[in-house]
């Protein structure tokens, strides 16, 4: 049984009429051209190539990033001894007053969001008197004061005191004792949240507020210069 001639064969054959009729006419180049784009379309097929990392999981490319551990929110500073003793010695080791005698005028006033304000007497220039504030755990020199403006009630004689004779962590002790207080003598005792110092005359330390109001009753305490509490008494 005869066989069809294959494709290539009768390819060949129609080239070879072309080959012929190509040199009668001048067709060489025509000729060429369809050769190679036969020899194009025939050639076999060359397998694909895949990158290995192309065939990765998307997730395995790009991984979520872990979720930062939350920030826990700062103390009230009132109660926290250890940030209270932290904010005195960065106040003594601020540019300007880093191992000189300081001195404070008025009052300290400390807050439990983490301010603290206060008024130094200037050491190199005794009769001024400049603000300080403490916020985000950092000290900065604010306006100067005027001490002549709250005489007689405040002046610089009779109205201050030696930084190193005040303890911070006295706030604590303080706080300590009026919360117990409040939780004693209220159905809803709010949070100790503030806490202040007044220098009187000869530089005794008073440190308030000194009473607690409760729900059928106020009482009054009372401290030494340290902030421990002597004693408490129903106000009359």
């Amino acid at each position: 049984m005869n066989r069809p001639p294959s494709t290539p064969g009768i390819f060949a054959l129609v080239v070879l009429a072309l080959v012929a009729g190509a040199a009668a006419c001048g067709g060489l180049q025509t000729l060429r051209e369809t050769v190679a784009g036969y020899a194009l379309m025939h050639a076999p097929a060359t397998p694909q190539r895949h990158d290995a990392a192309a065939l990765e999981p998307l997730s395995a490319l790009a991984a979520p990033a872990a979720e930062p551990e939350p920030i826990a929110p700062p103390s009230n500073l009132v109660r926290d001894s250890a940030r209270l003793q932290a904010a005195r010695d960065a106040l003594q080791a601020m540019p300007g007053l880093s191992g000189k005698p300081l001195t404070v005028f008025r009052s300290i006033n400390v807050y439990g969001d983490g301010r603290i304000n206060l008024e130094l007497v200037d050491p190199d220039v005794p009769s001024h008197v400049d603000s300080y504030h403490f916020q985000h755990g950092y000290w900065r020199k604010g306006d100067p004061v005027n001490p002549q403006r709250m005489a007689p009630t405040y002046t610089l004689r009779n109205s201050s005191a030696p930084l190193q004779d005040i303890d911070f962590t006295a706030v604590a002790r303080v706080a300590q004792a009026l919360q117990e207080q409040r939780n004693v003598l209220m159905r809803q005792p709010g949070e100790v949240d503030y806490v202040y110092l007044i220098i009187r005359k000869g530089a005794r330390l008073s440190w308030r507020p000194d009473e607690v109001d409760g729900d059928r009753e106020t009482v009054r305490l009372h401290f030494d210069a340290g902030g421990n509490l002597l004693d408490v008494a129903t106000k009359r």
